[in-house]
């Protein structure tokens, strides 16, 4: 769901959840409902119940409306991702390749489940991060087209210095053209099957495009998955 509700969206509250989370001692719940009523709701299940709606048996696509009985199976690859989606899974094949993460959760990753890897995406230099986020989901991000050399943080110090732990680059939003053409993020689910949170474009964010990069993106091959789905059920 990332419909608004009030003004406010799933993913905004659910981001907003693990900032309160960050810097209090509480459950993944309790921060979701301290969210949303941070949001203006009662808790997040009165949010939920607020964006349930009679018409959730019709799905837009574009500017027409389609049963959902109509559609393909969930979580069956489209012919033509959502652009930032197919960045996502390029970046998700390259971290299964390399054994960075996991697909069924913590088991397996001696490496532990934060971390950045350099990478070639589409034959760009990029970065792909990745975040443990409880609940075996993964945050992945990537910075596509990447320069290192360019980021007027790359060489600073201390906490001034690009660390890479963040789905978003340490420099101001205004220098990012110099160093990077695409900043996007997302969800990978693990718990309950292996798939990329939500369907299209909803729920992935995408914090930065540069002029011009969407439509490089568009004209990219559709990526394969190797061993989860490009698209299935957003929890919040």
């Amino acid at each position: 769901m990332n419909q608004k509700v009030n003004g406010h969206t799933a993913d905004y509250i659910k981001r907003l959840a693990r900032k309160i989370k960050k810097g209090a001692k509480i459950s993944h719940v309790q921060a979701l409902n301290a969210a949303a009523v941070q949001s203006g709701f009662q808790s997040w299940e009165h949010f939920i119940s607020l964006g349930q709606k009679p018409i959730a048996a019709i799905k837009s696509i574009g500017s027409k409306e389609q049963p959902l009985g109509s559609l393909k199976p969930l979580g069956e690859p489209l012919a033509k991702l959502d652009p930032y989606r197919n960045l996502l899974v390029a970046a998700t094949n390259a971290l299964v390749r390399r054994k960075a993460i996991s697909l069924h959760g913590k088991s397996g990753v001696p490496a532990g489940e934060n971390g950045h890897l350099f990478v070639k995406l589409f034959g760009h230099h990029s970065v792909v991060i990745w975040r443990d986020i409880s609940f075996d989901e993964l945050e992945i991000a990537v910075w596509w087209k990447y320069n290192h050399n360019l980021h007027p943080q790359a060489n600073l110090t201390e906490n001034a210095r690009e660390n890479f732990k963040s789905s978003t680059p340490l420099a101001e939003k205004v220098n990012y053209k110099k160093f990077v053409g695409v900043v996007v993020s997302g969800w990978l689910e693990r718990r309950t099957g292996n798939h990329i949170q939500g369907y299209g474009k909803d729920s992935i964010l995408t914090h930065y495009t540069r002029r011009g990069e969407k439509k490089n993106l568009e004209n990219m091959p559709t990526q394969r998955p190797k061993g989860f789905k490009t698209e299935g059920r957003f929890y919040f």
